[in-house]
């Protein structure tokens, strides 16, 4: 067994999405849907890609974000958006990467990303496990085994 694996746990979630103005605003996993409102071909576009991520096919989602962080979280944004399907990185190697040793910055700074698959931030684990997730280590854990890390 890995140090990711666990016992599989079934999980269903909703992924609402928020486009304002062009630019994805937000990507939220809920236990409840929205009245979906699909009116922009963007959003046709991102359902589309989103189905086709979920039923297990390598997507790379190259969509306009809202970016309103600050410089050090917008910079963890980018570089976490390197880590290629199918891959992991930890948090110290992304810190490395932007040359700094500020491992748990970068931790907090995943945590606030508001558009996460887009901003694949559950590739990025700890040295010890899996790390954390925002959207709950769960969903975190099947992601990775959709990708086939796990």
């Amino acid at each position: 067994m890995s140090k990711f694996e666990q016992l599989s746990v079934e999980w269903f979630v909703y992924i609402n999405v928020d486009i304002v103005s062009g630019n994805v605003l937000s990507v939220r996993f809920e236990k409840q849907p929205v009245e979906e409102k699909v009116e922009s071909k963007l959003a046709i576009k991102l359902k589309k890609d989103l189905e086709r991520y979920f039923s297990g096919k390598r997507v790379e989602f190259n969509y306009p974000v809202c970016f309103e962080y600050t410089n050090f979280v917008s910079k963890v944004l980018n570089e976490t958006k390197k880590v290629p399907y199918g891959s992991v990185a930890t948090y110290g190697e992304l810190a490395r990467r932007l040359n700094t040793n500020a491992y748990r910055a970068v931790g907090k700074a995943l945590a606030i990303n508001r558009t996460p698959i887009l901003i694949p931030c559950h590739r990025v684990v700890s040295k010890r496990g899996l790390g954390g997730y925002s959207a709950g280590i769960e969903i975190k854990r099947e992601l990775l085994r959709l990708e086939g890390v796990i």
